[in-house]
């Protein structure tokens, strides 16, 4: 009996320890379907027992199978890195990876190009968002050639993540890219065509609303803000996250449940088709009468009444209802149709067949407010679509009545994903060293608040990214920010202009990166243009010329300055323009003000009447009045600002 406990227990320990022990682990980009970069050393990398023997294996799939390469290596602290040799253009294959008895297969594995989208929230705007500009192409399109793998938002201060959080790779397809990046989605699209085929992997690494500080290693961001860096350092305790997070939670609950007690439209069903609501105030919806008149914080409910005729009562329908400032919830004849929780995305909300009745119909906005004033966008659809194409828009005019008016919640910092290195160390120090062929990095909009730093913390980024990635030529294309906000007539001092020239000087100094500009893109009225497609082209151009070689010239940029005989100052681009009057100069003299000049094109040559000390285009938020041009491509020129020698 003693000899059989002495086996047991053994048996027992040999599980306890193998269950203890550091089983094969590959990151989850190493998965089904997946995309090698082609033309470089493929890396492979992983985690497995301490001194275990590691073997990969890339072998064709289906057929006759053949071993394209093999590696072997053997583990250090767990962790295992090795290379196989750069390939052409190939697939599908069985990337086959064994430790220790233990054995990991990957299949549908393709060879091709790899590209990295990283930023803020416009490359965060997902296919969704853009489908009706580009409905037809969405419904149609449905490809294998381009896969597509979506980093996972995770914000962390304390170490370097050593994976990502991901589903995996999926082909792309109108439901499996639904939420992915709309940039990514057509700048695979794209590459995919102009390579003829070869299989194109996006990854999509951004996050909405982060500062390029994040971005970065936090020592990094320490030589231009040390207190951003400190404050990362400090909230990098554990313990601290979790109490923070948690009174958030639990403040921002508290508050929605005293909203929800202390608003009359909840109490009395405002939302009801039959409330007597002829007290409530008309208003037309772009003048709605607030108060207070700057912020507002609480509810604020707005009614219409809708006419339906015979022909479409009862029928489904989609119901648009632009941009709302800030959160709403909507409803139509007492039936809730749709929520949005923020400002920025569009309203689009289903309308259910049965729901619409011939003749009086009433639609209900819940307007939820934290210190923002209730607002319609302007120059968004308002309107109802009816299945077969046929629209009826809204009236302007809507009926208004304050629910509650709030006090604001304190802000908490738990916004960490802001931090320096919150989202290096979460989301895209992980994916190091994978090969790609290029990086794509649109972000900006929350640092034009700082913006005379963005040149140097741009460069900074692509040093240490090169770096991590263990790739020094590693290429980058740079999104310019696109035109945002009301136009002005007269120069403006302005964070969005100043941050734009920092994007070009940091652009220009390096031999491997390119500028995709996008000053005629936006949108007045939305942070977040829709014309995705256009850009991801100016985009894919960029990645020609810095990848494939292509000879294309690109924005016109310029090269020098100088003051003429004539008393007129001469600015030379890099490519022959649009000949013509020019629009969006401006001359400052030596007191640094700056005022509206006359320009002309000539060739390759800027010709700017009058003379001063700094000369600078396109300077504003949104400078709809820009018109200098390539000759050839007819791109946009890049906004600038040079001093005058």
């Amino acid at each position: 009996m003693k000899d059989m406990r002495r086996v047991l227990f053994t048996l027992l320990s040999l599980c306890l320890t193998a269950t203890a022990s550091a089983a094969l682990r590959l990151p989850r980009m190493f998965a089904n379907g997946m995309v090698l970069q082609r033309n470089q050393p493929i890396r492979v990398w992983g985690w497995a027992d301490d001194n275990a023997t590691v073997n990969v294996d890339l072998q064709t799939q289906g057929g006759r199978v053949r071993t394209v390469c093999h590696a072997e290596t053997t583990t250090s602290g767990g962790r295992w890195q090795l290379e196989l040799p750069a390939l052409k253009a190939m697939g599908p294959l069985r990337l086959t990876v064994t430790a220790g008895g233990e054995r990991r297969e990957m299949t549908d594995v393709w060879v091709g190009d790899v590209w990295l989208c990283s930023g803020q929230s416009n490359i965060d705007v997902n296919v969704e968002r853009v489908y009706p500009q580009y409905a037809a192409e969405i419904d149609r399109d449905s490809t294998d050639r381009v896969r597509l793998f979506r980093v996972e938002n995770e914000a962390v201060l304390d170490a370097l993540r050593d994976d990502v959080r991901s589903a995996g790779w999926v082909t792309l397809s109108k439901e499996r890219a639904w939420r992915f990046s709309a940039l990514g989605y057509f700048l695979g699209k794209r590459m995919a065509q102009s390579t003829q085929g070869v299989v194109q992997g996006v990854v999509q690494c951004s996050w909405g609303g982060t500062p390029i500080e994040s971005w970065l290693p936090a020592d990094a961001v320490a030589r231009f803000d040390s207190r951003m860096a400190t404050e990362a350092r400090f909230h990098a305790d554990a313990d601290l996250q979790r109490a923070s997070m948690e009174a958030n939670r639990q403040a921002q609950k508290r508050w929605g449940k005293l909203l929800e007690q202390s608003d009359p439209g909840v109490r009395e069903g405002w939302t009801r088709p039959d409330l007597n609501d002829r007290q409530w105030t008309p208003a037309n919806q772009y003048e709605l009468p607030v108060q207070p008149a700057r912020g507002f914080c609480g509810t604020y409910w707005m009614r219409q009444h809708v006419r339906i005729d015979a022909a479409h009562a009862g029928q489904a329908a989609l119901l648009l209802l632009g941009t709302l400032v800030d959160a709403d919830f909507t409803y139509l004849n007492g039936q809730q149709i749709g929520h949005t929780g923020y400002q920025y995305p569009p309203r689009r909300y289903s309308i259910p067949a049965g729901l619409l009745c011939e003749g009086d119909n009433v639609l209900t906005v819940r307007f939820v407010n934290r210190g923002q004033r209730p607002q319609f966008v302007r120059e968004k659809p308002y309107k109802i679509v009816w299945t077969d194409g046929t629209e009826q828009p809204l009236s302007e005019e809507w009926l208004v009545h304050e629910g509650t008016q709030m006090p604001q919640l304190p802000q908490m910092p738990t916004g960490y994903q802001n931090m320096a290195g919150a989202a290096y160390n979460g989301m895209l120090s992980p994916l190091a060293p994978m090969a790609v062929a290029g990086v794509v990095w649109y972000q900006g909009e929350s640092n034009t608040g700082c913006a005379e730093l963005y040149e140097q913390e741009l460069t900074q980024l692509m040093a240490q990214w090169r770096e991590r990635f263990q790739r020094p030529e590693m290429p980058f294309v740079i999104v310019q920010l696109a035109n945002f906000m009301a136009p002005s007539a007269e120069p403006q001092e302005t964070g969005w202009a100043r941050l734009r020239d920092g994007q070009r000087r940091a652009v220009w100094a390096d031999p491997r990166a390119e500028l995709a500009v996008a000053i005629d893109l936006g949108e007045a009225n939305d942070i977040h243009p829709l014309r995705k497609k256009e850009l991801a082209e100016r985009v894919a151009q960029g990645l020609d010329r810095l990848v494939f070689g292509s000879k294309a010239m690109l924005s016109p940029q310029p090269v020098e300055v100088k003051a003429l005989a004539d008393g007129t100052m001469q600015v030379v681009m890099d490519q022959p323009l649009v000949e013509g009057v020019l629009r969006g100069f401006e001359l400052a003299a030596a007191d640094g003000k700056f005022h509206n000049a006359k320009a002309e094109a000539r060739g390759t040559s800027i010709i700017i009447k009058g003379t001063g000390a700094r000369v600078r285009y396109a300077w504003k938020n949104n400078p709809v009045e820009a018109n200098c041009r390539a000759r050839k491509t007819g791109l946009p020129a890049t906004p600038f600002e040079l001093e005058i020698p």
